[in-house]
C-alpha cells in the first residue's frame, strides 16, 4: 500500500493530538481495544463467552445505552458495526476493558494479549529499533501493540506512532471515520482544527440556517411533521425499498434528543455540501473563502440546499434504522453466551 494511503487512513499526527484530552486518551484506547478483540475472536470463537466469564459487567441488553452513549459522543473512532458478528458485544467489554486499564487493572488483559498476540506481549518497552514488519504479523498484533504503546511509552509515541502506519495494512482496518473530510477543512482554511474554529462553527450552522430557512421549517416541525408521519414506513424516500418490506421506523421517545440528533446530522450534511462545493465560492482565481470573509463574499446560490436537506433526513433515518438492528445484534450476542 502506497505510504501516502496509509498516512491518510491511520493518521498519526491526528492520534497524537486527539489523545491529548483524557477523553479522547479513553476512548482511543477503547476503540484500539475493541479492534483487537474482533480480531482475536475471529480466530477463537469462545472468546464472547471467556469475556463474560471474566469481566465484571453485567452483560444485559439493558446496557446497550452504552454502547449508545459511546457512539454518540464523537464521530471519530465510532466503528460500523458489521451484522452476524459479536462486534457489538466487543465493543461493550472494550468499554469496561479500557476503564480497568485507565484505573491500572489489566490482569485479564494482559492475558488476553498473551493468548492472542504472543509476540508482542512479551514486550516490556517499545523502542523505534523494533522491526514492527517483522513483529507485527496480524490484525491482533497490530493492536495489541498499538494498546500497549499507548499506555507503557506514552513519551515515545510521537516517534512510534510513524512506525504503526509504515506497518498499516488495509485489512487491519482501522479508522477515525471522518478524519479525511476535516482534514480537507484544515487544510484548504489553513487553520488547524478548523472545526474548534468559532468562525468555521458559525459558517456550518448559517449554512444550516440557510437551509431550513429555504424549506421553511425547523427541527421541531421536521419532527413533528416529516418524521413522525413517516414512522410507520411511508417515508417516500424509502419508496424503492417497498417492493421487498415496509421500512418502519421506531417511535421517537425523547423529542429533545433526537432534535439534537436532526441538528448536528444537518451540520454534517452541510459540511459534506460545503466541501463538494468549495471551490465554486472563488470570487476569482486568487481569492479564496477564508475564515477571516466568508460572511461578506462567500456565495450561497451555489449551495444545493436540497442536498443538505436530503442528507440529513436520510442520515437521521439510517441512523434510527441501524440503532434498533444494532439494539437486536447485541440482544443476540447476549442470548448466545
Amino acid at each position: 500500500m502506497d505510504q501516502q494511503l496509509k498516512e491518510q487512513l491511520f493518521p498519526s499526527e491526528f492520534i497524537l493530538d486527539y489523545i491529548k484530552e483524557d477523553a479522547g486518551h479513553q476512548r482511543f484506547l477503547t476503540y484500539t481495544l475493541f479492534r483487537f478483540l474482533s480480531f482475536s475472536g475471529s480466530q477463537d470463537t469462545t472468546l464472547p463467552s471467556q469475556l463474560k466469564e471474566n469481566l465484571s459487567c453485567s452483560f444485559l441488553p439493558e446496557d446497550f445505552s452504552i454502547l449508545e452513549e459511546y457512539l454518540q459522543a464523537d464521530y471519530y473512532f465510532s466503528p460500523s458495526l458489521a451484522a452476524d458478528t459479536y462486534e457489538a458485544l466487543y465493543l461493550y467489554a472494550s468499554i469496561y476493558l479500557a476503564a480497568d486499564a485507565h484505573n491500572g487493572k489489566t490482569a485479564y488483559l494482559d492475558e488476553l494479549i498473551s493468548r492472542y498476540a504472543p509476540s508482542v506481549a512479551g514486550l516490556s518497552a517499545f523502542d523505534t529499533s523494533i522491526d514492527f514488519f517483522r513483529l507485527i504479523q496480524t490484525g491482533a498484533d497490530f493492536y495489541a501493540a498499538l494498546y500497549l504503546a499507548t499506555v507503557r511509552d506514552t513519551e515515545m509515541l510521537p516517534a512510534l506512532l510513524p512506525l504503526f502506519t509504515t506497518a498499516y495494512q488495509e485489512e487491519y482496518h482501522f479508522t477515525c471515520e471522518d478524519y479525511i473530510l476535516f482534514d480537507f477543512m484544515d487544510e484548504y482554511f489553513e487553520e488547524k482544527h478548523c472545526k474548534r474554529h468559532t468562525s468555521f462553527l458559525e459558517m456550518i450552522d448559517t449554512l444550516v440556517a440557510a437551509t431550513l430557512n429555504y424549506y421553511n421549517t425547523d427541527f421541531g416541525t421536521l419532527l413533528e411533521h416529516e418524521i413522525s408521519q413517516n414512522l410507520s414506513g411511508t417515508a417516500s424516500r424509502f419508496a424503492g425499498t417497498k417492493r421487498f418490506a415496509s421500512v418502519q421506523l421506531p417511535a421517537i421517545a425523547n423529542t429533545d434528543s433526537a432534535c439534537r440528533m436532526l441538528a448536528e446530522l444537518f451540520r454534517y450534511a452541510a459540511i459534506y455540501e460545503l466541501r463538494n462545493n468549495l471551490f465554486d465560492f472563488h470570487l476569482d482565481e486568487d481569492n479564496l473563502i477564508t475564515l477571516d470573509n466568508w460572511k461578506e463574499n462567500l456565495r450561497w446560490h451555489y449551495v444545493q440546499y436540497a442536498n443538505v436537506y436530503e442528507m440529513a433526513l436520510d442520515s437521521f433515518y439510517a441512523t434510527m434504522l441501524a440503532r434498533t438492528l444494532l439494539k437486536q445484534q447485541f440482544a443476540q450476542n447476549l442470548a448466545s453466551i
